[in-house]
């Protein structure tokens, strides 16, 4: 600072000097160093950049390949995996379906450009083949170069539900094809023998069509490589079906090229303008030298208001961080922050001057006792942003005083309107299900605890608890996401039947509660409930899919049934079941008879849960004869339940309990085994049959239940025969089928119970595996006094004989039945006329006195 004169007189001779002979050369040679090295960096960067570019390209290249082949494969699949292709293409190809009715025909070239359509029969000929769109006849092997490797590939691809493409040389120029053979799709549709026909799609990759290519992925003129293509073309080899290969190239960007002619020149006015620039700067530092010594002084005169400032911003630091206030000893603001403005959007010019309180949403005497209190702790509060949102902060304090006296506060205020809005979400969602926004079974709770507290005399509360009817088998057939859409919808639609004040809420899964007010009268209540079952029996709209579900509803009245929550909850779950048992779809009211009902149900649920882990039940037998000679081939396992207090109880007195809690898969697994374990003691191969509930067939564990039994006993699987009711079909798909089928495999013969009743249909009755019909007594019962029963047992009988079945008559009770019977040729009976069904030592007795049969 020594060099400078004073402020109006000039520089000095020796400080110029000094700066012209060290410092000036040295700015120059450092501008010459940084711009050399610019120009470096930026030929170095080009390159770089025209490196990835070239990278880049040959990555499109690929990729532009493979996805042409990613597309034909799928396409490929789409037709060849179709049934009705396989019925139309395979073997004999019909071509009013392939090519007049555009199912395989000029569709194909017209919007997918396929050139080529052929379809390749499994003994080498090609029988159909399309070309641009005309039928034409040419040989697929002379017209593809490698077809027999591809056809191969194809016919392996089939296990795996795929088709394969490959490069080829198709009439003197590459082409993409793609192969797949014919399949059904895992439709119904029976499948020929032997190997199927292919399907082949043609894709020729002429000039236009590899360019075409390449600008879907910005590769400039896709070509093929000729030999004279210049060496620094880039290139990209693939292989083809016959093992050659072939050669692609293009014309490759080149941006650092392009940015060394845009830049250089741009550089280079830059280096001038720095020149220029430097120039400037030199004279005008030369002028400012002497300026300094004023900056030294502004500085000296500034230090004592910055110590003053940085003393009164530790104190607020020490508080908090976010925008900073301060006011005088009445709580007027004398100052804000920049950061004020950025988070309420007010101007801090618009509030200096007045009061902190009428910035925050907040009571007088509340903020001025915070402000006064010895020891300020934090302050939540809120105010109206410039926007109009209220906004809520955190405000911290400290007092100001100078020489012992009050002069005002300083704080900070932190921003917590997020942090607030996040609390309130997880109360919120505490209280609420997140799926479709109703209440859950917690604010239900608590809704439930106030009204029937706040309950006056002559007030009601009815509650009503709804379950949805069908619900589960739309997630297990469309998904969650379709199930989901049906809860919000039933949300909806319940919310559209009730009343302000009355909540509607969702304890999870499918089942939904209404609380409802001013609602006690019966005729009232069945009129809700007939709304609400109509209104959610309405179908439902999943992508273009109808849902159709229903609901069942139970109904308590507070304080008539219940002035607990738990207790009114539970007398509307026991009227839910009330309702599901009276077949679903309907309403019940809660009375005190069904405690006792529920209670009963329990108890034999119970007593049944016993019987079968005691063993209190009996395996009864009746046996089956042959019609002609009424010989025994076989008997029949009928269980009995010997109970301790009722005695023995027929089936029918517990089998549908079973059935409705799943305790029929235990019970039945005890049967079969009992069974198999007697059959080993009886002469010859005198046949048990056992009956299988619908239950069962669903029991992934049958088919191994099945297999041990006769492994356990040396049974062979001709003398067990399961016996399965036509009603059980009706509700079958194609897995009960791949069931019985399984169970055919064992050697179990397999038997059509109470036949005639379920409706079934021929088609459907011709693909199940059965061995046996077994007519329903209640045609048999009839057919001695009604033509119409007789009618229908004899084309019964006459449709078993058609299907290649044993016809066994059920239910024979006298002999005039029995003589109709042989005459209308019903192969086997079993009834009361011939034997009552017995326990399995008589039986065994029985069969011991009968002479053997041939």
């Amino acid at each position: 600072m020594q060099t400078l004169l004073p402020d109006d007189g000039p520089v000095k001779p020796e400080a110029a000097s000094i700066f012209a002979r060290r410092i000036l050369p040295g700015m120059v040679a450092l501008l010459v160093i940084a711009l050399i090295v610019a120009a470096a960096a930026l030929i170095h960067i080009a390159r770089r950049i025209d490196q990835d570019a070239l990278q880049q390209s040959h990555f499109l290249v690929g990729k532009a390949l493979q996805a042409q082949h990613d597309w034909m494969n799928r396409s490929i699949v789409d037709y060849a995996f179709w049934g009705d292709a396989y019925v139309h293409l395979n073997r004999q190809v019909d071509l009013d379906w392939a090519y007049t009715q555009a199912n395989l025909g000029p569709s194909l070239y017209k919007d997918f450009d396929y050139e080529v359509v052929l379809v390749i029969s499994p003994a080498g000929d090609t029988a159909y083949s399309v070309v641009r769109g005309e039928l034409q006849t040419i040989d697929g092997f002379e017209f593809l170069h490698g077809l027999p490797q591809l056809l191969a590939r194809a016919r392996e691809a089939v296990e795996e539900e795929s088709g394969v493409s490959a490069l080829l040389w198709a009439d003197g120029q590459p082409a993409l094809v793609a192969a797949a053979a014919l399949s059904t799709g895992g439709t119904d549709i029976e499948e020929d023998e032997g190997p199927a026909s292919i399907l082949l799609f043609v894709d020729l990759l002429d000039a236009e069509r590899l360019a075409e290519i390449g600008e879907q992925y910005s590769i400039e003129h896709l070509r093929l490589a000729p030999d004279s293509t210049p060496t620094d073309d880039p290139r990209i080899e693939r292989p083809l079906e016959n093992g050659s290969t072939i050669q692609l190239t293009w014309t490759p960007a080149q941006p650092g090229r392009l940015l060394l002619w845009v830049t250089l020149p741009i550089l280079a006015a830059v280096a001038l303008g720095l020149g220029l620039l430097a120039w400037l700067l030199i004279r005008h530092a030369l002028r400012s030298l002497h300026l300094l010594d004023i900056s030294y002084a502004r500085l000296a005169a500034s230090r004592s208001a910055l110590a003053e400032s940085e003393e009164r911003f530790r104190d607020v630091a020490e508080a908090a961080s976010d925008w900073i206030w301060e006011t005088d000893a009445q709580a007027r603001l004398t100052f804000l922050s920049n950061r004020f403005r950025q988070i309420t959007g007010h101007e801090s010019s618009q509030w200096l001057g007045r009061p902190l309180l009428e910035l925050l949403i907040s009571d007088s005497a509340a903020l001025q006792n915070w402000l006064q209190a010895p020891q300020v702790a934090p302050l939540r509060s809120s105010y109206r942003a410039a926007d109009g949102c209220e906004r809520f902060c955190r405000l911290a304090a400290r007092a100001i005083h100078q020489d012992d006296k009050l002069v005002g506060y300083r704080g900070t205020a932190s921003d917590i309107t997020e942090e607030t809005k996040a609390q309130a979400r997880v109360q919120y969602l505490s209280q609420h299900d997140a799926l479709t926004g109703l209440p859950n079974r917690s604010r239900l709770r608590d809704y439930l605890d106030q009204n029937l507290a706040a309950l006056r005399s002559g007030s009601a509360l009815t509650l009503l608890y709804i379950d949805l009817d069908r619900f589960k088998p739309v997630n297990d057939t469309l998904g969650h996401a379709a199930g989901d859409e049906v809860l919000i919808g039933v949300a909806s639609r319940l919310r559209q039947h009730t009343r302000d004040g009355d909540l509607v809420a969702r304890l999870g899964g499918d089942e939904f509660v209404v609380a409802l007010h001013r609602m006690s009268e019966d005729t009232d209540i069945d009129r809700l409930c007939n709304r609400i079952i109509e209104a959610i029996s309405a179908p439902f709209v999943y992508e273009d899919q109808q849902i159709n579900i229903g609901a069942s509803i139970g109904v308590a009245l507070a304080p008539d049934d219940a002035n607990q929550a738990n207790e009114l909850l539970r007398c509307a779950d026991i009227a839910l079941y009330q309702a599901k048992d009276a077949g679903r779809g309907t309403w019940r009211a809660y009375g005190r008879e069904m405690d006792q009902r529920l209670h009963e149900r329990l108890q034999r649920e119970e007593a049944l849960r016993v019987a079968i882990a005691e063993q209190q039940l009996e395996v009864y037998y009746q046996p089956r004869y042959l019609s002609q000679g009424m010989q025994i081939i076989g008997a029949e396992a009928l269980v009995r339940w010997n109970h301790p207090e009722r005695g023995l109880l027929l089936p029918e007195q517990f089998i549908p309990l079973a059935e409705e809690t799943g305790l029929i898969i235990p019970l039945g697994r005890w049967v079969l085994h009992q069974a198999c374990s007697q059959a080993t003691r009886w002469p010859g191969d005198t046949v048990v049959s056992v009956n299988l509930s619908p239950l069962q067939l669903h029991d992934d564990r049958l088919l191994d239940e099945i297999a041990q039994a006769l492994g356990e006993n040396d049974l062979p699987g001709k003398r067990l025969e399961l016996e399965v009711t036509e009603s059980a079909l009706l509700r079958e798909t194609q897995g009960t089928l791949d069931q019985l089928k399984r169970i055919k495999a064992l050697g179990v013969h397999l038997a059509v119970d109470d036949f005639g009743t379920g409706y079934s249909s021929l088609t459907s009755l011709r693909h199940y595996p059965f061995d046996v019909i077994k007519i329903d007594n209640s045609f048999v019962a009839g057919i001695g006094q009604s033509m119409e029963d007789h009618s229908i047992v004899r084309a019964l009988i006459e449709l078993g004989r058609g299907l290649q079945m044993r016809v066994t008559a059920e239910g024979v009770e006298t002999e005039e039945q029995l003589r109709l019977l042989k005459d209308d040729g019903c192969t086997e009976v079993q009834g009361f006329h011939m034997s009552h069904p017995m326990p399995a030592d008589e039986l065994q007795r029985l069969l011991s006195q009968l002479p053997a049969r041939d």
